[in-house]
C-alpha cells in the first residue's frame, strides 16, 4: 500500500489554488481522492502509464472547485470506472422531512440539491456515480467511514432551507460533509482523509487511526482539536496546494505544533507507506519533509 499527496510546489502556477489530489495504490487497484486541477489530473494519468493502470477509481471528498476541476479531465481521458461521491437526490424525502419549511416540496428539495451539486450531476451521463453511505468499500483495504448518513443529512438539510446559515462546527456545511477515506497498511495502521472535514464530523474516525490528514489544508483550529485527542505516535499529513489563497499550512508552521510529526505538500510530494508509521517521536516541533 502507498499513498502519495501530490504537490503543486513545481507547476506552471503554484501561486494559484491547485487543490487536493491523493493517490491510494494497494498494488492492484488505484483510488483517487480529489483531483482539483487539471496539471494533477495529467500527472495521475502519467502515474497510470508508468504503474500499468488503465482504470482507476475516484473518491470525491467534496465539490469545490479545488476538489473537483481536475475530474472533467479525468473522464475525458477514459482512465476512471467510477466516481464515489454524495449522491443526495436519493434521499429527497429524508431531507424534506427534515427541512422546516412547509413551502418546500420534493420536486423544490430536487431542484435545490441539483443547483448546488451540480458539477456532481453533470458527471452522471458520462461515469458510474456510487453513495458513499451504501458502497463503502471502494477497493481491497481502502473503504469510506463517513461522514456519518444523519448527520450529513441534517447539515444538507439546513443548506436547503434558506433561512439557516451556510456553516456548521465552523466549516461550511458542503466542507463539514466530506466524504473519508480509511487505508489500511497492517495492524494498527490506518491512515485516515479527510478532505475539508468539519472536526464533529471526522472525531470518531480520527480517534481509530494512526495517520491523518490534517482537514482543510491544514487549518489550524481543527488541527488543534485533533492533536487534543490523540497522542504522539500519530503523523499527520498536510495537502495545501491553495497557493495565495486561504490555506492552512502557513498558520500551522507558524504555531509550532510541538510533539507532533506533520508532512507537507508545500515542501512537495509526500508519500505514506506502512514504513511511515515507525516515526512516533518528532526532533523538533514540526517536520517539513520525510
Amino acid at each position: 500500500m502507498e499513498v502519495t499527496f501530490l504537490s503543486a510546489s513545481g507547476y506552471t502556477d503554484p501561486s494559484k489554488n491547485n487543490g487536493d489530489c491523493i493517490l491510494v495504490d494497494n498494488g492492484s487497484e488505484l483510488v483517487i481522492y480529489d483531483c482539483g486541477c487539471e496539471e494533477h489530473a495529467r500527472r495521475v494519468v502519467e502515474y497510470m502509464d508508468e504503474h500499468a493502470y488503465s482504470k482507476a477509481k475516484l473518491v470525491l471528498s467534496h465539490n469545490d472547485a479545488d476538489h473537483f476541476d481536475g475530474i472533467p479531465y479525468l473522464i475525458d481521458q477514459g482512465v476512471l470506472s467510477e466516481v464515489y461521491t454524495l449522491l443526495l437526490l436519493k434521499y429527497k424525502d429524508e431531507l424534506l422531512d427534515r427541512v422546516n419549511d412547509k413551502r418546500r416540496t420534493r420536486d423544490s428539495i430536487a431542484r435545490r440539491i441539483a443547483e448546488i451539486y451540480d458539477n456532481i450531476y453533470s458527471l452522471s451521463e458520462q461515469v458510474i456515480l456510487k453513495d458513499i453511505f451504501t458502497d463503502t468499500l471502494v477497493a481491497d483495504e481502502i473503504t469510506i467511514p463517513g461522514p456519518d448518513k444523519e448527520y450529513s443529512l441534517d447539515a444538507v438539510a439546513k443548506r436547503i432551507d434558506s433561512r439557516e446559515s451556510d456553516d456548521i462546527d465552523k466549516e461550511t456545511i458542503v466542507n463539514a460533509v466530506s466524504t473519508q477515506l480509511s487505508i489500511a497498511f497492517g495492524p494498527g495502521k490506518r491512515l485516515l482523509l479527510t478532505g475539508d472535514s468539519s472536526f464533529a464530523a471526522i472525531e470518531n474516525s480520527v480517534k481509530s487511526h494512526s495517520a491523518i490528514q490534517l482537514p482543510h489544508h491544514g487549518k489550524l483550529d481543527q488541527a488543534e482539536q485533533i492533536f487534543g485527542c490523540k497522542d504522539n505516535s500519530t503523523i499527520y499529513f498536510v495537502s495545501d496546494n491553495t497557493g495565495a489563497t486561504n490555506g492552512g499550512s502557513t498558520k500551522l508552521k507558524a504555531a509550532h505544533p510541538r510533539g507532533h510529526a506533520i508532512f507537507y505538500t508545500l515542501d512537495g510530494d509526500q508519500t505514506c507507506t506502512s514504513s511511515s508509521f515507525r516515526v512516533t517521536q518528532p526532533t523538533r516541533s514540526y517536520f517539513r519533509g520525510i
